[in-house]
């Protein structure tokens, strides 16, 4: 090699490689959450110690074995309301801001800047000197410091920035999200941002009678992933989700979601009334109590309709409901059976409630006839009444043994002995007007007391099931972007493939209190629906039929076999024959089969991806789906008539190129990308032929499900794969 070679080769530099922020970010939250700001001293005399101590301390000037940490709590102490004016305090404040303005300490500065935000009160004379040493100190503070208050420049102002900020907060379409990317460390801490919270509160407690709306400001009060909602200024909360319906009555579905949702979030009033639920004012919790007396009446007419058919039941429920309407019935407490429970958690209450194993209370007794029973409070007494043959019993509400309303659980056999006064609901023969007649009675009746001495068994609920999976939620890198973009969140970043979405995106006004559009639904990948229509038929003509027709999905083509194509599916895979191996199957797979196997229709968006590369996996696998859907079918509707046919037109979605959008070019939204897909990934990966790559793809699908920062790089070049290959239907060669 010569000179002229040895110079031209040690000219070709390579670039510097990206360094990997994402684990260095996710570890320094775990540290921040394992060893979160020096807080105050909790009990008042601590308090009190630690301002005087730091007060003689400046007018010694001793400051020996003084550690920084010291000096944050006592000036946070110093700063309380009950020491903030105090004369005796005066140098010790006037020491603060001069170290303020002079202090080179990135950890002092940011503990003061903390303190600071803790006891903000607009226009005080502490919040205008703090405010005014901050602005001195910005560019020797650290550059975490200097990003956040470069993108939130409310905090320093020491007049109106908590009101500011809530204008701003008001054009967010994710306010608690959008102040964490911005550098907020807790949007839900106190000080400031409980100002922040209750300006925003009044701003848009006018508007809280659209859906949208509503679901906006709950996030506000619990984000996704956490367990516990905002609870100061919960009062001022509570009263604006209910403060549209005080002349006004929501309709029935609206008015569900409002008081389970507040008692998800708060608790049940009516059995744990201290806390928040112990400052609302008297006329909102009248309608709290009124909601919940209609829930609870909804939820035991509910699993009565479906589990009791004769024709007695609908004049006694009209009747319940009327005495209801009437005003007549103060509380009401369901007590269902197992197989009742079971039915209102999936038919009558939220999917995603987090309540429902102590929303209703639990009936023992009866357990082979499946009896559920209401307890209500009328007036003076107390009326208990049962699905089936069950009486209508009656208490007086002095009566020791007249039964307590919202306990855990009851046995229905103890409080019919128990009972002093008690009426059948009548006979097909007799009618059901003297039932009404005595129940009517009854409201101003004297009645006995009850013959029974000892008190009732105490019955428990059953104990609800363990989730599958029960990690908890870890910070990662990918859900806390670049701290450098942080200042274009809200106005829209190319970087992170578009304008980040709020209530002006959404087609209304620059904030939610002038807003009168109703929002777009914010969903990633919508199903758009086509113009075309498929048939669901039957007859000897039917596999003929269908298998010359086009579909756009599997999943559609197995709809239009009927139901008996889902449960042939599903027999396929449970009960393999001809030696073939049982294979894996999703829950959420199962789910979707036993939907349309029930005649319940299209299944639930989140169940048609994973039901489509079921049967995607199928077919590749060689199995002849319209054989396989056909073979059910013809068993089953063998008795037609020869010849005749069914034909139901239906709207057929859109293509699956549509669902699955390209990978965007940041990391932290391809991840996201990967996340919203991971059920429909998950049924891909498990079809991998080694049981290597199942278990790999295992470990991949709990860290990304997760959010866990010990994601690795192979892992998400392999999840990346396998999307890639679920947008192309599954036909790319695997490894």
């Amino acid at each position: 090699m010569n000179l002229i070679e040895a110079i031209e080769k040690g000219g070709q530099f390579s670039p510097l490689s990206v360094p990997e922020l994402r684990y260095l970010t996710a570890a320094a939250d775990r540290v921040r959450d394992r060893w979160p700001d020096v807080q105050v001293a909790k009990t008042e005399q601590e308090r009190e110690a630690l301002a005087q101590k730091l007060r003689e301390r400046v007018e010694g000037d001793d400051w020996g074995d003084t550690r920084l940490s010291f000096v944050v709590t006592a000036a946070s102490a110093v700063f309380d309301p009950e020491r903030r004016d105090r004369a005796d305090l005066a140098r010790t404040r006037d020491f603060i801001y001069a170290e303020i303005a002079a202090s080179t300490s990135e950890t002092l500065l940011s503990g003061l800047l903390r303190a600071y935000l803790d006891s903000y009160a607009p226009q005080a004379p502490h919040t205008t000197a703090l405010a005014t040493a901050l602005v001195t100190s910005m560019p020797r503070m650290s550059p975490s410091v200097r990003l956040l208050l470069d993108a939130v420049p409310e905090l320093l102002d020491p007049k109106t920035g908590s009101d500011r900020l809530a204008v701003r907060m008001s054009e967010m379409s994710d306010p608690y999200t959008e102040l964490l990317r911005l550098g907020v460390r807790n949007p839900h801490g106190g000080g400031f941002m409980d100002l922040a919270h209750l300006s925003l509160t009044s701003r848009v407690r006018m508007n809280l009678s659209e859906r949208t709306l509503i679901d906006w400001y709950i996030r506000w009060l619990r984000p996704p992933g956490k367990e516990e909602a905002r609870t100061t200024g919960a009062e001022a909360a509570i009263e604006a989700l209910i403060h549209p319906w005080l002349n006004n009555m929501p309709e029935d579905k609206l008015r569900s979601y409002l008081v389970e949702t507040l008692i998800e979030l708060y608790g049940d009033p009516r059995i744990k009334s201290g806390g928040v639920w112990g400052g609302i004012n008297e006329c909102y919790m009248t309608i709290v109590h009124r909601w919940l007396t209609r829930e609870d009446m909804r939820f035991f007419t509910g699993v009565v309709d479906e589990t009791q058919k004769n024709a007695m039941w609908p004049p006694r429920r009209d009747f319940w409901l009327k005495l209801y309407d009437e005003g007549k019935i103060d509380a009401a407490w369901a007590a269902l059976s197992s197989q009742a429970f079971e039915y209102a958690r999936e038919h009558l209450m939220r999917q995603d409630a987090k309540n429902a194993y102590t929303r209703v209370a639990f009936q023992a007794g009866r357990p082979s006839s499946n009896t559920s029973i209401l307890i209500m409070k009328i007036g003076n007494k107390v009326m208990v009444d049962g699905c089936h043959n069950y009486r209508t019993h009656v208490f007086d509400i002095a009566d020791p043994m007249a039964p307590q309303l919202f306990e855990e659980g009851y046995d229905c056999d103890q409080i019919m002995r128990a009972s002093p006064a008690a009426k059948p609901h009548g006979s097909a023969k007799n009618g059901m007007e003297p039932w009404r007649r005595w129940v009517r009675d009854m409201i101003n009746a004297d009645v006995a007391r009850s013959q029974r001495t000892h008190p009732y068994t105490k019955v428990f609920r059953p104990r609800p099931p363990k989730p599958r999976y029960a990690a908890p939620y870890r910070s990662s890198g990918y859900d806390r972007p670049d701290p450098r973009l942080s200042a274009d969140i809200g106005r829209g970043n190319p970087s992170l493939g578009g304008p980040t979405p709020s209530l002006v995106d959404w087609g209304g006004a620059a904030n939610p209190v002038k807003s009168t559009a109703v929002p777009r639904t914010a969903t990633t990948s919508p199903r758009v629906e086509k113009a075309e229509s498929s048939a669901v038929v039957s007859g000897p003509s039917a596999t003929k039929s269908l298998r010359a027709t086009q579909f756009s999905r599997l999943t559609d083509r197995m709809i239009a076999y009927g139901p008996t194509a889902a449960a042939a599916v599903l027999a396929y895979i449970e009960a393999p024959s001809d030696g073939r191996t049982r294979s894996l199957l999703s829950p959420k797979s199962r789910e979707a089969l036993k939907w349309v196997s029930e005649e319940r229709g299209e299944p639930p968006s989140r169940l048609m991806n994973p039901v489509e590369y079921l049967l995607v996996n199928l077919k590749r696998s060689g199995v002849d789906l319209d054989d396989l859907f056909a073979s059910h079918t013809a068993t089953n509707k063998g008795s037609a008539e020869p010849g005749g046919s069914e034909t139901s037109p239906r709207r057929a979605p859109a293509s699956g190129a549509q669902k699955f959008p390209p990978l965007p070019d940041h990391p932290n939204g391809r991840l996201e990308l990967l996340l919203e897909h991971v059920d429909a990934l998950e049924d891909l990966g498990m079809w991998k032929r080694t049981f290597e790559q199942r278990k790999a793809f295992s470990v991949a699908f709990k860290k990304l499900k997760e959010r866990s920062p010990d994601l690795r790089p192979t892992e998400i070049a392999d999840l990346q794969s396998l999307y890639e290959e679920l947008r192309q239907g599954g036909k790319v060669k695997r490894r």
